[in-house]
């Protein structure tokens, strides 16, 4: 008798042909063993082939009855990455939805409720929001830094693209970059990670996407010199006269403003034309007439802030410094606490903080970061994002002191780097923080210099606050908002659980038809209700109401500044934010005034009601 061999496959399709016999009100107590056998699969050299034999049957013997995963009109791209890395069976089952809708896409299952054409553009938006997955290679860092679970996540994703690929890919890529982009975040490491993978993606096809072309040539060879010099850009400069540079400098500086991206050889080039050709700083860095007259006025001040804050490592404050040169803010005062900011001695805390995330000592690069996330703070406070911490009270007050009170800003930063503590008075008594617990930052990679040295502090006092105020029976923000953005701040609040006039009270005060003077005194913060598609609740979130006016289609928008790193969204109800088109600056989102309304729950609100 010979030995007989049971395969991993052979486990997967016993616990499989169980499941598929099993009556539908005891598919679930199959199911699990399912999943678990296919954790297993995926883990063999071929099991994903092995698997995909099984695609075109997994919705009729019932794998995701039950599960979120069973109405295929609810999946969506956006969550694939999160669930792989979940792990175990949740693992599992994406990778079986997601082969599932590859056997459609081509053809080899008919499904009621989602054509081949509609299961390519899915399996074409996974691909496209993962792609630096689905191009992670096997190399000795990639085992050490990735997760296992992102090598199992890059090779299914692999396996899709093998089978299913589509240059449609990179319209959609595309559409994520533009989407990003147009925000102008501070932080832009995803995005420079998806122009990345997608250069290497395309490096085999004959026709590149012309719109990622232009935010490829934004990083890797934004001007005429730079394409054509690689790593001897710095000699090919020495060797230009002022006709080249200044072209030099005015292709640099269009690439950047019209991109919000910063390339190496923005840095490369600022510092050189900083100690050779300082008349020239103009032609990168002034956009406008009013930042030519601060450059002119300033110029000494801003050829410091080159000196010490502009790096190869730190460029993205370029964009930040060419936009804070555009505002009205160089009083005496604010040149005073900027330039004390250069000097300023950094407190062992601080240093600590700055060295453990960035993993560096040299003094001169500590400063480099301290000084440059402020500059891109203060040029970019519709830019800070809070990245996935649940910080956004916190981020949101950082926003509204960079856009309206940014020499106090500057001076509580100063004064925090020197001491190593934030204090802000609530209700006669003064809390530091210092004397308070910190909650660890969830995420310290897409969050920028200054929210990542700040944040545990402020949402410290926040969260002191929110104890002194407990109990009083109705929501804390209307004590707390006052007092922990400091100045400005409409002190009357109204939420929709407490106050019966809330949407009149909106309307008052808020729409340009009731308010005509509404924009002089935003913005304000407001709360909003967030639901996802299918309407259930996620939670209270904190904005910004920057102003409300006519959208160039004349209907009456609401403008604001979400903490969020991505604001285009759907909120519930398919109502779907806007980040552009709509007559949005930089950094804003919007909604139609009552689409607004319709998420909100708080509001400030004048005295004189």
């Amino acid at each position: 008798m010979g030995l007989f061999l049971f395969t991993l496959e052979d486990s997967f399709q016993r616990a499989f042909n169980q499941l598929q016999r099993a009556s539908t009100p005891n598919k679930s107590l199959f199911q699990q063993a399912v999943l678990e056998e296919t954790a297993a699969l995926l883990k063999e050299a071929n099991g994903l082939e092995k698997l995909f034999k099984y695609a075109h049957l997994f919705d009729e013997t019932g794998v995701f009855a039950g599960k979120p995963w069973e109405n295929v009109r609810k999946l969506n791209p956006v969550l694939v990455r999160g669930t792989f890395h979940a792990g175990g069976i949740m693992a599992a089952a994406e990778a079986l939805s997601n082969l599932r809708i590859l056997a459609i896409a081509r053809g080899d299952y008919v499904h009621p409720e989602m054509s081949a054409y509609e299961a390519t553009e899915f399996l074409t938006r996974v691909m496209a929001l993962n792609l630096d997955l689905l191009l992670m290679k096997g190399t000795e860092e990639n085992r050490v830094k990735q997760l296992y679970n992102d090598k199992e996540a890059s090779e299914i994703l692999g396996f899709i693209s093998d089978h299913c690929f589509s240059p449609l890919v990179f319209q959609s890529l595309y559409q994520e970059v533009d989407n990003l982009a147009v925000q102008r975040p501070i932080v832009t490491n995803k995005i420079l990670k998806l122009i990345a993978s997608a250069k290497r993606l395309a490096g085999g096809l004959e026709e590149a996407d012309s719109g990622l072309m232009h935010y490829e040539n934004a990083v890797y060879s934004p001007s005429d010199i730079a394409a054509a010099a690689g790593e001897s850009y710095e000699n090919n400069l020495k060797a230009s006269d002022d006709l080249l540079l200044i072209r030099e400098a005015n292709q640099l500086r269009t690439s950047m403003h019209h991109t919000g991206l910063v390339s190496p050889f923005h840095a490369l080039f600022l510092n050189y034309i900083n100690k050779e050709k300082p008349d020239l700083l103009q032609n990168l860095l002034a956009v406008d007439e009013i930042a030519r007259e601060n450059l002119h006025l300033n110029l000494h001040l801003v050829s410091s802030l080159i000196s010490s804050a502009v790096t190869v490592h730190t460029r993205e404050s370029i964009y930040g410094m060419m936009r804070l040169l555009q505002r009205d803010v160089f009083t005496i005062e604010f040149i005073n606490e900027i330039e004390k900011l250069i000097k300023v001695p950094i407190h062992d805390k601080i240093k600590n903080r700055i060295s453990a995330v960035h993993k560096i000592s040299d003094t001169a690069a500590l400063r480099s970061l301290a000084v440059s996330g402020m500059i891109s703070v203060l040029g970019q406070p519709l830019g800070i994002g809070q990245g996935f911490n649940p910080t956004c009270q916190s981020t949101r007050a950082l926003s509204y002191w960079s856009q309206k009170k940014p020499v106090m800003l500057l001076k509580m930063y100063n004064h925090f780097l020197e001491h190593g503590k934030f204090t802000i008075d609530f209700e006669g008594k003064s809390i530091s923080s210092d004397t308070l617990p910190h909650t660890p930052l969830d995420d310290e990679v897409n969050i920028d210099t200054i929210s990542l040295l700040l944040i545990p502090h402020l949402d410290s006092i926040y969260l002191e606050m929110l104890k002194s105020v407990r109990g009083r029976g109705q929501d804390p923000h209307k004590w707390i908002n006052p007092a922990f953005h400091i100045k400005g701040i409409w002190t009357e609040f109204s939420d929709i659980y407490s106050d019966p006039d809330f949407t009149a009270r909106f309307y008052r005060h808020y729409h340009p038809s009731e308010n005509p003077n509404v924009n002089e005194w935003l913005p304000q913060p407001a709360g909003i209700t967030i639901y996802n598609q299918s309407g259930q609740v996620l939670g209270a979130h904190a904005v910004l109401i920057q102003r409300v006016c006519h959208d160039p289609s004349g209907c009456i928008r609401v403008y604001f500044y979400n903490p969020n790193n991505d604001s285009l969204q759907i909120w519930g109800n398919s109502i779907r934010t806007s980040v552009s088109e709509n007559g949005e600056q930089e950094g804003e989102s919007s909604l139609p005034f009552d689409d607004f309304l319709y998420f909100l729950y708080a509001f400030h609100f004048p005295k004189q009601d």
